[in-house]
């Protein structure tokens, strides 16, 4: 959760940077994140995932005698990978606003959220330290600056690595790469007034992660289905959706079927944050839609119940999130003419 760090940064909200980049990998979005306040309950959330759309409403009550304002924050994933290419981020990162169509309403009405953007090594904010040697955060964007820091003498080359601002590149001795990530949060203040419940609202264009192909064909799927590996720590993948992938994927003489191919797509959303408020969220809801009948979709939360031919929903009172939601969709997609 945000603290200390935006109640610090909120004068520099007026400064912060309008331009995005980001990344189009796998992106978990969450809700927003308010200040944690043990006088504001989270009476419910409604939340509604797809590869489409992401849609949640919240209902918030402050149960103090007066009105109590707060620092809004709306957090988006850190980027860009550590220790990557800028022609590879650039590539990998489009603009966030160009891309996502965020809004934002309180009791009905559309509000506005400004951006900040804040540099991080291993969680620790090293902007006044970039800023000091002329460093920009998003470093993706300036052309020249992968070349500038190579012309760096070595023993500060070798300074900087130490402080963790930068990378040794293993595979060309004495070459560097920035070392730190940039986390995004779109912010605003909010006032509760006592006693009265508000409705918070947002929708956005979900950043989708895909692959064409999958780890989970039968003559590759080995580590892939090991009680460590992402698709069960992840996504909870067990055995019905295994056998439902073979049904697909393979011949009833256990052949491959090559005119199926797979695409999985992995959706991630920021639920933790529910977790921050006086007491649990007393009704929660999810909704999940896979888009068409013969997908398949695996995510980790119990409870969960079929309630369409591409829908499933669970709901749970006096719910408090202990992880973020991560959704894996897998399309058996047709070929033509077979692989």
């Amino acid at each position: 959760m945000i603290r200390a760090p935006l109640i610090a940064l909120a004068a520099a909200l007026a400064a912060a940077p309008a331009l995005a980049n980001d990344t189009e990998a796998e992106i978990a979005l969450g809700g927003l994140i308010f200040e944690a306040n043990d006088q504001i309950s989270m009476d419910s959330e409604d939340l509604f995932i797809s590869a489409e759309l992401v849609r949640v409403r919240y209902t918030y009550t402050n149960h103090s005698s007066a009105p109590i304002t707060l620092l809004v924050a709306f957090p988006l994933p850190a980027v860009p990978l550590p220790g990557q290419e800028p022609d590879w981020i650039e590539a990998a990162y489009p603009d966030w606003e160009q891309t996502i169509g965020m809004e934002t309403r309180v009791n009905g009405k559309v509000v506005g959220l400004m951006r900040l953007d804040i540099a991080k090594v291993a969680g620790v904010d090293v902007d006044k330290r970039l800023k000091e040697l002329g460093w920009p955060a998003r470093h993706w964007e300036d052309k020249g600056f992968a070349a500038r820091l190579n012309a760096l003498p070595d023993d500060e080359k070798y300074a900087l690595t130490a402080e963790g601002l930068l990378a040794m590149d293993e595979d060309e001795p004495g070459k560097v790469r920035p070392f730190w990530s940039v986390e995004t949060s779109y912010v605003r203040t909010q006032t509760f007034p006592p006693g009265v419940p508000i409705t918070v609202e947002h929708r956005y264009t979900p950043m989708v992660g895909g692959t064409v192909a999958s780890a989970l064909d039968r003559d590759i799927r080995g580590e892939a289905l090991d009680p460590d590996s992402e698709y069960i720590t992840r996504y909870c993948v067990d055995e019905a959706f295994v056998r439902g992938y073979d049904r697909k994927r393979y011949n009833a003489d256990g052949s491959r079927n090559d005119n199926v191919f797979p695409v999985e797509n992995w959706i991630g959303y920021t639920l933790s944050p529910g977790a921050n408020w006086r007491g649990p969220i007393k009704r929660f809801r999810l909704t999940v839609d896979k888009g068409y009948p013969d997908r398949l979709v695996s995510l980790c939360m119990d409870g969960i119940r079929k309630i369409g031919p591409t829908r499933f929903e669970v709901v749970k009172t006096n719910y408090e999130p202990s992880h973020d939601l991560n959704v894996l969709i897998v399309t058996l997609a047709p070929t033509e003419g077979g692989q």
